[in-house]
């Protein structure tokens, strides 16, 4: 029986700090209004987003031998997420991360750990092959083996593009649904709002599905030989930003794996993403898929499970 979704890359312990505005003077002062201990990381979060909407799904990468990555592990558990297959090494890497009320951006301010890497020797091959769907963030050695391994029995790759490279560009061919983030879609087209045009020259480069996520206004895909849609983003009280690309693909993701067509996945995954904006960090806010479900017919959902979650999170060793 096939599993669902594996998913490689980097996790990462995110202390987040929501303040009244960012100081930008020297010895300004700043009132904290929130605190909270999450995990992070890119894949990471879609694969938590992935989980709390009903998924299950695997973990490979390299988490921390010390208290966070302890941590980590533990929270993987809460979101069905499978850390069987993850190497434990050194020390987790770390980021404070900075969200304000005033402009509801955020600034993260990171420490590389000391993890060794995720090398090909540690991938257990036969136990990759049992996925339907692979979720990448970059495009190492270990990435391009597995993109095989699942293009071998027939699976799906998605990629996480979040920042733009040519390595991204050149891998582009082992990619089956490429999602993208405003910032690499300004670097490949500037400012043309020509959607359709722009997205269909990625997909010429082999993707089959092409989305790219544009921040409060929405995200945007295509597909197939006529496939296009506009998806409009939805207004919420913003509390932080932070993971709400990476929550995107888990919705996106999620609702691809159940049959829904991808204009209705990009739907789907703005819900998602709007509803994680509402609370502070990437996992505290995300939703189940009866909250993602209310808040599509009528603009909001229960917080219940949220509130429980920031308060879950509030202090680190949870």
């Amino acid at each position: 029986m096939k599993r669902e979704l594996i998913a490689y890359g980097t996790p990462f312990i995110d202390n987040l700090v929501h303040i009244d505005h960012l100081p930008t003077r020297k010895d300004e002062g700043a009132r904290i209004l929130q605190t909270s201990w999450q995990g992070g990381g890119k894949v990471s979060s879609a694969l938590t987003a992935f989980g709390q909407l009903g998924g299950h799904s695997t973990m490979l990468g390299v988490a921390g031998a010390d208290s966070y990555g302890e941590f980590l592990i533990r929270d993987y558990a809460r979101y069905n997420v499978d850390t069987s297959h993850m190497v434990r090494d050194g020390i987790n890497s770390f980021s404070l991360v900075l969200s304000d009320k005033v402009t509801h951006g955020r600034n993260i301010i990171g420490r590389p750990g000391t993890t060794r890497k995720y090398t090909l020797e540690d991938l257990d091959e036969d136990f990759v092959k049992q996925h339907r769907v692979l979720h990448l963030e970059n495009t190492d050695p270990v990435s391009q083996r597995l993109a095989q391994l699942i293009h071998e029995v027939g699976g799906t790759v998605c990629f996480d593009g979040d920042g733009y490279s040519e390595a991204t560009q050149e891998f582009m061919p082992q990619i089956d649904v490429f999602i993208g983030s405003e910032f690499y879609y300004t670097k490949l087209f500037g400012e043309s709002t020509e959607y359709e045009k722009n997205l269909r020259s990625v997909m010429e480069k082999g993707p089959s599905i092409v989305v790219f996520t544009l921040g409060d206004k929405g995200s945007v895909v295509t597909w197939g030989r006529d496939g296009y849609y506009f998806a409009p983003g939805y207004k919420v009280e913003v509390v932080d930003t932070l993971g709400a690309g990476d929550v995107y693909h888990g919705g996106f993701i999620f609702a691809l794996m159940q049959g829904k067509r991808p204009d209705e996945c990009a739907q789907f995954a703005n819900a998602v993403s709007a509803i994680k904006c509402t609370g502070i960090g990437g996992r505290a806010a995300t939703p189940t898929l009866e909250m993602v479900e209310d808040f599509m017919k009528t603009g909001t959902c229960d917080r219940t499970l949220i509130e429980e979650k920031t308060q879950l999170y509030a202090n680190f060793g949870v």
